[in-house]
């Protein structure tokens, strides 16, 4: 990881033309067997509040984050943190946590 490899591109801010302000989010917690509990959560005022629900629900789970969006052919998700544990390739498929 790290930020050796990101491109960064000065931008207008005029460019988007549409902005979500209460995005809907997902909390999926992983135990130590790559159970997957996922969670959505609506009505956040911000990230920070997401990422104080996923701690205080973590429960020494690992934790990944994603905000939903809407396109033509239905609901996506993007990444905001963590790594699926069971995608391949993923880093936390060496993680520390599902190698107990």
């Amino acid at each position: 990881m790290g930020t050796k490899n990101l491109k960064v591109t000065g931008v207008d801010p005029r460019y988007v033309s549409e902005e979500e302000p209460r995005p809907v989010y997902r909390v999926d917690f992983w135990d130590e067997t790559r159970a997957s509990y996922e969670n959505r959560l609506e009505n956040a005022k911000s990230i920070d509040d997401v990422l104080a629900w996923a701690e205080a629900n973590r429960r020494g789970r690992y934790v990944v984050i994603w905000v939903e969006y809407s396109y033509e052919g239905g609901t996506g998700m993007a990444r905001l943190r963590g790594w699926e544990p069971t995608q391949e390739g993923s880093p936390s498929a060496q993680d520390p946590f599902f190698l107990q």
